[in-house]
């Protein structure tokens, strides 16, 4: 295996790391990549940076260009002096988290990587390698291929509630820019669903940057519970790019109530006890900013929270209702992951990129 060219990120601050991971989707080391194998790249560069300020507080993150037997990819690697993994097999475990932030963490990094190798030493620090190589597929498949490479689903869990989101490209893409976020801190759980304007690579760069700037945020924010300003915050970081609709709910558990604000073609809905739907403001982040709205609704065991994008209709809850009474259960009876899958699955439009997030509370 040789390495041939290389780019090196030095990361001490927040903006280190989104300069990196927009400056890695352009990189020429990725060149023959496709625009998902590109957005996969970003999101683990995301990941490993977010880990360095997360616990070492400062690291690097070098690039390497790889041909293997002529397969071409990238080696990502993570450097820092912080305390160490002190079991690096918990740490591969999915929903294990030793900060206050869920994101795709080290077990999202190995589903996506063709190779995971991780060296620590507890007190001195831990380097992450990781490679990724190009499928090497030809351009023209057929459309199932393409929805399929094309298909993002997370899932996330904590003590009261159960989270999954699929993300859909448009057909014909390998990335889109529909993406969401799902965060965790101090008995708050904060999801973000964000649609940048347009469609592909550039539309992707910037819902990638929004939802790691919205995870950072709120991981570090003296105040948690400021939707609003975290929603100002996204504001301003999209003045100069292509814009995009942002919508925001807090999941309270203290009090068991949802807040809830949006910019632009974004929707959110409860389904389950009493029903709520959510209000969002005209306008687009980054280009114009609304007075801010910020709406609550009681939450109940056995609810159902619904973030979706344009790119499924408006009616989204009464089609999940209509699916369930054809299916002879009850919206309690779904595991969230199932329920995003097929809702995007069901109802996506594929000229148009779409996401659903999905929150089972107090299940």
């Amino acid at each position: 295996m040789i390495a041939v060219e290389h780019e090196r990120f030095e990361i001490a601050r927040p903006l280190d790391l989104q300069l990196a991971v927009l400056r890695c989707q352009r990189s020429m080391l990725l060149r023959g990549a496709s625009d998902l194998e590109r957005s996969v790249v970003a999101t683990i560069v995301s990941e490993l940076g977010s880990n360095v300020l997360k616990y070492a507080d400062r690291g690097t993150l070098e690039l390497r260009r790889l041909r293997d037997a002529g397969a071409a990819g990238v080696e990502i690697t993570a450097r820092d002096a912080g305390p160490g993994i002190a079991d690096v097999a918990l740490a591969l475990t999915d929903h294990y988290s030793s900060g206050r932030t869920l994101g795709l963490g080290l077990p999202g990094v190995r589903r996506m990587a063709d190779e995971l190798d991780i060296g620590t030493t507890p007190g001195g620090g831990t380097t992450v390698t990781v490679r990724k190589r190009w499928s090497g597929r030809p351009a023209a498949r057929s459309a199932a291929e393409r929805v399929e490479d094309a298909t993002l689903r997370l899932h996330a869990a904590g003590p009261t509630w159960q989270a999954a989101a699929t993300v859909r490209a448009r057909d014909g893409h390998r990335a889109g820019g529909d993406h969401v976020a799902i965060v965790e801190r101090d008995e708050r759980l904060v999801l973000a669903i964000v649609d940048a304007t347009g469609h592909g690579s550039a539309a992707n760069a910037v819902a990638l940057d929004l939802t790691h700037r919205l995870r950072e945020h709120v991981a570090y924010a003296p105040d948690p519970d400021d939707v609003a300003g975290l929603l100002h915050l996204l504001h301003e970081a999209s003045v100069g790019t292509v814009g995009a609709a942002v919508g925001l709910a807090l999941l309270d558990a203290r009090r068991d109530e949802l807040r809830y604000l949006a910019v632009g073609n974004v929707r959110a809905a409860v389904s389950g006890r009493q029903r709520f739907t959510g209000v969002s403001r005209d306008g687009i982040l980054g280009r114009r900013w609304p007075t801010p709205f910020v709406q609550r609704a009681p939450l109940h065991a056995g609810d159902l929270v619904l973030l979706w994008t344009d790119g499924l209709p408006s009616t989204l809850p009464e089609a999940l209702a209509a699916r369930g009474a054809r299916a002879g259960t009850t919206l309690a009876d779904r595991d969230a992951a199932a329920i995003a899958d097929a809702l995007v699955t069901e109802h996506g439009k594929h000229h148009d990129d779409a996401a659903c997030l999905v929150v089972r509370w107090r299940q």
